[in-house]
């Protein structure tokens, strides 16, 4: 450090000199500090200040006036490198983190709509069940039996529907329990003798007239 030398007397840091570094920026050596200094004003600019002494574990913010410019620059470059794949680290994942919401709100958009159609299908398809119930009470209410007689048991059968109730009966000749004799279409063994015996007797018949 070839620049640091007291701002009184010029004296430049050697072994045995020891330099004080005032707020207001000045610096000076012991000998110019103990005969000039007084009042606690600076002997170059004349300000009110204060002093403090030039030792190696003087505050960090103090040491980086006397550190070399290169290095301050190259920390400062590891500083931003850092600070700057953080950052980007950071970007990365926000952007990553807005794709997944607009593609979520798409979703839930598409999710939302899809649900609204089926409900008003839903509400269609009551409306539909709740008029096809109607019709089929409509029905039921107006169906009768085959005899004019309504289904419901509730109802009571009146006397002239009674009497105008056409009657079935069955004839006198197709009644097993008639008291005419029941004449019977099956072949017995007499019933083939009989028919033999006509055929031939009609036969017989014939021949002689024939022969005449």
């Amino acid at each position: 450090m070839d620049w640091i030398h007291c701002n009184k007397c010029f004296s430049q840091l050697e072994p045995g000199i020891t330099l004080h570094l005032t707020s207001c920026g000045h610096m000076f050596c012991n000998n110019c500090l103990g005969n000039g200094l007084k009042d606690s004003t600076c002997l170059v600019c004349r300000m009110p200040c204060s002093a403090m002494k030039l030792v190696p574990d003087m505050k960090q913010e103090i040491q980086d006036y006397f550190t070399d410019p290169e290095e301050l620059i190259k920390k400062s470059c590891d500083v931003i490198q850092f600070q700057r794949q953080h950052r980007r680290r950071l970007l990365s994942y926000l952007l990553q983190s807005t794709k997944k919401f607009y593609a979520a709100r798409n979703e839930l958009k598409r999710v939302t709509e899809m649900c609204q159609k089926q409900h008003t299908q839903l509400k269609e398809y009551h409306k539909r069940i709740k008029a096809l119930e109607t019709q089929l009470a409509n029905q039921s209410s107006r169906q009768v039996s085959p005899f004019n007689i309504p289904i419901s048991p509730t109802n009571n059968i009146s006397p002239s529907f009674i009497q105008t109730t056409p009657s079935c009966k069955r004839p006198t000749k197709s009644t097993p329990y008639s008291t005419h004799h029941y004449q019977s279409n099956l072949l017995t063994p007499s019933r083939i003798s009989k028919q033999r015996s006509a055929n031939f007797s009609a036969h017989s018949q014939i021949l002689p007239e024939r022969l005449q």
